[in-house]
């Protein structure tokens, strides 16, 4: 499997980038639950806009139940293409995303030297429109740099993530304005036990922001189970009323 590029030089990049095909997605990505889709603008996740996705407590700082969810989502809604994984950490694990159906032959990883990088790096890949998805963890996300991928997407129909993430636990206070179209709150939740072993995992899902759509909470559940051709990754276990509070968890891997 690709292994992560060292503080990659923008030509370098740019000429892996050239070498991909075109992969613009338009539309939504359903989710196939009307309590989830209902919710979204369009009836589904929309592709080729940005999306943020955040998590709260130690979460913040390992970054893995996220992970793990946003890597579940993407096995749905980029089935092919190279999905460019961008973050100054190199703690993501490919092998570990085995389990949420995505391979991890698909995964090119990036490493940056800081957040500033991290955002340029990302609106990079999304104005190649080569890439199936592409993620930025970063931990700063102001509304200036959140428009400009926004508007990379929209132009190159890329979907882009953001998962918000301080490693260092230096967690910004509040939250910052964004100019993505739908922002997540991921958290662990309990997996059901079969025959005594740990069932498939688990989130508390909230959407906390959708333009054109309104919030919505919910339990989901991978139904991967390491198939990458599972026909959905997803399902939604119960509906909640509330957004999800935080709880501690390892990363994906």
């Amino acid at each position: 499997m690709p292994a992560p590029i060292p503080s990659t030089p923008v030509a370098v990049l740019r000429a892996r980038l050239a070498a991909l095909h075109p992969r613009v997605a338009r539309g939504v990505w359903r989710f196939g639950d009307a309590r989830v889709d209902d919710c979204l603008p369009g009836g589904g996740l929309p592709l080729g806009v940005l999306h943020e996705i955040a998590a709260g407590g130690i979460e913040a700082e390992t970054g893995a139940v996220a992970a793990g969810f946003l890597a579940c989502l993407l096995a749905g809604l980029a089935p092919r293409g190279e999905i460019f994984w961008i973050a100054p950490m190199t703690d993501l694990h490919p092998p570990g995303l085995l389990p949420y159906g995505f391979d991890p032959a698909r995964l090119v990883q990036v490493q940056t030297g800081d957040d500033t990088e991290t955002l340029a790096t990302l609106e990079t890949v999304l104005r190649s429109g080569s890439a199936a998805a592409a993620i930025g963890e970063t931990g700063r996300l102001g509304r200036i740099p959140a428009r400009r991928l926004q508007l990379a997407c929209l132009k190159y129909g890329t979907t882009g993530f953001v998962l918000r993430r301080w490693p260092y636990g230096r967690h910004a206070a509040g939250e910052d304005p964004t100019a993505a179209v739908t922002r997540w709150d991921i958290a662990p939740a309990p997996s059901a036990t079969i025959d005594h072993d740990p069932g498939p995992a688990r989130w508390r899902v909230g959407l906390v922001h959708a333009r054109g759509g309104i919030e919505g909470s919910w339990i989901m559940e991978s139904t991967a189970s390491g198939d990458p051709h599972a026909p959905h990754p997803l399902r939604v276990v119960a509906e909640l009323a509330a957004a999800p509070a935080a709880a501690p968890a390892r990363r994906a891997g």
